[in-house]
Formats: C-alpha cells, structure tokens, sequence
C-alpha cells in the first residue's frame, strides 16, 4: 500500500540515463568507427576535433605541371643534340626530336608527382584520424 504513496514520488525525478554506443563514419577516409560508452552527440564531436586535427597536418600540393614540359623539352634536346653528334650527325635534328619527347615526359614526370604527393597526403590524413579516434577509445572497424 505504501507504494502508492511513492509512485507519484518516484515520476517527479527525472531519470538520466546516457544512451551509448553505435558507429559513425568519416566520409573522406571511409574508416569506420564503432563506439559504445558515450552518446552519438560526443562521439560527433570528437571525430570533428580528430577530422581538425588530421587535416591540419595536410602539406599544400601544388600543381607543378606549369613549366614542366619546357623542362623536359630542354632536358630532351640536351640529350638528342648529345646523341646525334656523338653519331657524327647534325645536333639539331635530334635536339627537336629530343625536346618533342622531353615534352612529353616532362609532363608524365610532374602529373606522376602531384599525383603521389595527394596520395601521401590522404594516407597521412587517415593514419592521424584512426590514431587520434583510437587515442579515445573508439575501435577502428577498417
């Protein structure tokens, strides 16, 4: 019978209870983290400060393909001048047939490099995210 007394009682207390556990995902890297001590807002917020953070470590790539094939022409041409006169022949036509393919790899070589520079640069990004997830305490599922 006491208990009626003490229903109305207990209702006006309110009862906290934090609701844990889940996954969230970074969209840039594709890792998976799974969590289940804390709710989804702290878990939010704390893969936006490692997110910060490992973006902060991120080296500007720029596009070095600008100039790049007058360089390869003049390294080109060096090298057919070289191998057209050792030949006995005439400089000039190795030297524009040189500076045509310098072109070209010129252009290969600096595309190749910001192309492995981004690369570095995501991998970098990656690797400080998970630390920094697994620092507090989610588990990296990828």
């Amino acid at each position: 019978m006491k208990l009626k007394h003490l229903s109305p009682l207990l209702l006006s207390f309110p009862i906290v209870c934090i609701a844990g556990g889940g996954h969230l995902v970074d969209e840039r890297s594709k890792i998976a983290f799974d969590y289940d001590t804390v709710s989804s807002e702290v878990a939010q917020n704390e893969l936006v400060e490692c997110q910060q953070l490992a973006t902060s470590t991120q080296s500007n790539v720029q596009d070095t393909t600008k100039g790049s094939g007058a360089r390869g022409a003049a390294k080109g041409a060096a090298k057919g001048a070289t191998v057209m006169a050792i030949a006995g022949e005439s400089g000039s036509d190795g030297a524009k047939v040189g500076a045509a393919v310098g072109v070209v790899k010129g252009r290969r070589d600096s595309k190749k490099a910001t192309q492995q520079a981004m690369a570095n640069n995501e991998q970098q990004y990656a690797t400080v995210l998970r630390n920094c997830m697994v620092d507090k305490k989610y588990v990296a599922l990828n």
